[in-house]
């Protein structure tokens, strides 16, 4: 709006005109909305009087507005006479200027296409002469090598290094001069290569048996001139590593070793401490020549290349015990190589290698559980399937202090077995884990068996309830088992690998279930018992009918004492008490036992 004022105002109106003219430029102006805000101002008919009144001022100032511009308007006709003829005029130079414009730059490019030839044939020509000097370079490289490397006069570690630099040299011109190489001279050039290669294996091979730090620093740093570390790598494995290794390792060596698999790492350990010392001491993190890895590029393929073919013996899995001693000392072994190693960022490299992953792989520890779980599943499940012996039930004794049922002790020691050195394993942490609560969680379903459990009825009156027995039992081996388990997530959390972190709460919450289902079991069998005692005490509280019959129109004297009936109601409730006080939780629980009894009887 405030740009429309600036190109156009409109004209004043007088002073006392019910509205603001201003109005009317409003880019929303609505009539509906000019009515309403100024319907105080006047009546409609003062609003339409003083719009009339500026209707007239607006004319006024429009035909003013004509009358200023109209000289123009009449002489605009006039000035359009002869002006297509001008522009003519104007276009015909303009088409010329462009035609000279479009052949300069036609000119311009032809010229840009001529220079770019020509700094391309320069290029090439440069390209040309330079493959030229780097050929010449070359013979004359291939004649200083074949003269340094002349066969039959010794290996002479100077000789080495100026064939070194002089075969670097040669493999930098041949870069740029390989297409016009012939036959021969590539021939030739590959030649000096492996005579260079052969003559320092031998260089470096006599250093290692005469133990000449010295001679072996040097040739390594030839080696690393050359950028051929792998191929010293795999002299050392070919020539040294692998006669040891195809003596020690052996089904036979294993056999015949006293000390059986830990003798035979201890004599493939042995191999550093005799062959590498210098080795290792040279290429070390803070040794003085870089690049090399020889305890897993040389030692270690090695070694587990000749374990994984002639000592496959010792992955199988069939014998559980065997096999945990050979894996375990297996683990020691290899923190041992670890151990040599020392650098952190070298052992990561060193378990990240293909053949140490493919060595852990063939140790089947899935197939090892597997035999360990059947071992120790199957313990349990006998137990849980065999049903009770009523007779032999009848006379055990039954303690508070311990579990009595042989369910329960077995599961404990089953539990216990999962941890137990000589069958766990930190790499299966899981597995056993899952086996523990697996094995708590057969045992709390076992007790839906137990309680399901029906004995022969007893002709003896005196003689307790056996399943009365069998309840308590059930409740103090399943109260003593709940005790048992902050001992297991103790078990558990020392055995716990210390990379997975774990915290009491953490085991606490995966315990979570089977403690709610002990509790559970818990409250299900104090039921039964209530059920059980209000049974065996509802017969004797029909007497209480017979009262108001015995003592209805008598001189009887008033009873000093209860009735024979309420003796025999509370028996029931009194010997629970006397036999199992101790397995039922102590007073507080009892009382707990009593009130339900009692509050039953008198509802009745």
């Amino acid at each position: 709006m405030s740009s429309a004022r600036e190109l156009f105002s409109l004209p004043a109106g007088p002073a006392d005109l019910c509205f603001d003219k201003n109005e009317f430029m409003k880019k929303t102006f609505s009539v509906d909305e000019f009515l309403h805000e100024n319907r105080n101002a006047g009546s409609l008919e003062i609003i339409r009087d003083d719009l009339g009144v500026y209707l007239k001022v607006l004319r006024s100032a429009m035909i003013e507005l004509i009358n200023q511009d109209y000289a123009d308007f009449v002489n605009l006709s006039a000035n359009l006479i002869g002006l297509d003829q001008q522009i003519s005029g104007i276009g015909s130079p303009l088409e010329k200027l462009r035609d000279e414009i479009m052949a300069v730059k036609e000119a311009l490019e032809g010229t840009m296409r001529d220079i770019s030839d020509c700094l391309e044939q320069k290029k090439s020509l440069r390209g040309h002469k330079k493959s030229l000097q780097s050929l010449g370079k070359v013979q004359g490289a291939l004649v200083k090598l074949e003269n340094l490397l002349k066969p039959g006069e010794g290996v002479n570690p100077t000789l080495l290094e100026r064939a070194a630099l002089e075969s670097i040299q040669l493999q930098f011109n041949i870069k740029f001069c390989r297409e016009f190489l012939n036959d021969e001279q590539q021939r030739h050039s590959e030649q000096m290569k492996h005579s260079l290669l052969d003559q320092l294996k031998t260089y470096f091979l006599r250093t290692l048996e005469q133990k000449n730090v010295d001679g072996l620093e040097r040739c390594l740093r030839i080696y690393c001139t050359l950028d051929e570390c792998r191929t010293a790598e795999e002299v050392f494995k070919g020539e040294i590593v692998s006669p040891y290794m195809s003596r020690v390792v052996s089904e036979s060596s294993l056999q015949n070793s006293p000390q059986g698999l830990t003798g035979i790492y201890n004599q493939i350990l042995d191999f550093v401490s005799l062959h590498m010392k210098n080795l290792l001491t040279l290429t070390k993190k803070n040794g003085k020549v870089k690049g090399y890895n020889f305890i897993v590029n040389s030692f270690w393929t090695e070694v587990e290349r000749r374990m994984e073919t002639n000592m496959s013996s010792i992955f199988a899995p069939g014998n559980p015990e065997a096999f945990y001693q050979k894996y375990k000392c297996t683990l020691e072994f290899l923190e041992r190589i670890e151990q040599i190693i020392e650098d952190p960022t070298e052992i990561v490299a060193f378990k990240a290698h293909s053949q140490y992953k493919s060595f852990q792989v063939r140790w089947n520890l899935p197939v090892y559980f597997q035999i360990r779980f059947q071992e120790i599943g199957s313990n349990l499940e006998k137990a849980c399937s065999r049903d009770l012996e009523a007779t032999k039930f009848a006379e055990q004794q039954i303690s508070a202090s311990q579990f009595n049922l042989v369910q329960f002790s077995i599961a404990l020691t089953c539990i216990s077995n999962c941890w137990q050195e000589g069958i766990y394993l930190p790499q299966l942490f899981h597995r056993f884990f899952k086996l523990t609560l697996q094995l708590l969680s057969r045992t709390t379903t076992w007790v839906d068996s137990a309680i399901a459990f029906n004995f022969p009825a007893s002709t003896d009156s005196q003689t307790p309830s056996l399943k009365l027995k069998l309840l308590a039992t059930l409740f103090s081996d399943i109260s003593n088992l709940s005790k048992k388990i902050p001992q297991i997530v103790t078990l558990v959390l020392e055995k716990a690998p210390v990379s997975l972190a774990l915290t009491p709460p953490q085991l606490d919450e995966a315990f979570f279930d089977n403690r709610s289902t002990l509790t559970t079991k818990l409250n299900r069998l104090q039921t039964l018992i209530v059920q059980e005692l209000v049974q065996a005490s509802i017969p004797h509280i029909k007497q209480v009918s017979d009262i108001p019959r015995l003592y209805r129109k008598t001189n009887r004297d008033v009873p000093s004492r209860c009735c024979q009936y309420m003796e025999l109601l509370v028996q029931p409730s009194r010997e629970f008490r006397e036999r199992y006080h101790g397995m039922v939780g102590g007073d507080e629980r009892l009382k707990e036992f009593l009130a339900n009894v009692f509050t039953f009887l008198t509802l009745k």
